[in-house]
């Protein structure tokens, strides 16, 4: 497994690869966020041999410099079960780590997301659902975020901060495309 920095060579393929992970969401916003020089945001697609397998990001949020957040992360159909996926997020965790953050974090949706909660939560994160009136976009999206610490201290949980749902919908509008 190896992993290929999302660039504008190969943003759209990206954005194809996303879109057969995420119907009807998009990350092109995000992705072209990342290609700025001094972004907050890494996204890289997973290849096996020169099969793309999925994609997978890093990012944090201003406000909490001790976070690492995975962002746009999936695997593709035919790689399923094989590993790859705690693989992927063995190779999030290194890089958070070689960075210093002190925790690694990413959030989802709760309904109908059975097997993505199982899995996260079969690799060590912890979850609380996210609650936060300053971001109105947590009442009408059931929100999990999961928690993990990345060296050997207590989690600090995230608590119902603000994670920007509102504002990451509204850059996935900018690109909506129905399913």
């Amino acid at each position: 497994m190896h992993m290929e920095r999302i660039t504008e060579y190969n943003i759209d393929f990206a954005v194809s690869i996303q879109g057969e992970l995420f119907p009807g969401e998009s990350a092109r916003a995000n992705y072209e966020e990342s290609l700025a020089a001094f972004s907050n945001y890494e996204y890289f697609l997973i290849y096996v041999g020169d099969d793309c397998a999925g994609i997978i990001g890093l990012y944090c949020i201003p406000e909490d410099p001790d976070s690492a957040w995975l962002g746009w992360f999936g695997i593709r159909e035919g790689f399923r079960r094989r590993h790859l996926g705690s693989a992927a997020l063995k190779w999030f965790k290194d890089m958070a780590v070689s960075r210093e953050y002190r925790f690694a974090r990413l959030y989802t949706d709760e309904l109908n997301n059975d097997a993505a909660i199982a899995f996260y939560h079969a690799n060590g994160y912890i979850c609380e659902p996210y609650l936060n009136l300053e971001d109105p976009a947590c009442l009408q999206y059931k929100t999990l975020i999961f928690s993990k610490p990345l060296a050997d201290e207590p989690l600090v949980f995230w608590n119902g901060r603000n994670i920007q749902l509102t504002e990451q919908i509204e850059k996935q509008r900018k690109y909506h495309v129905d399913p």
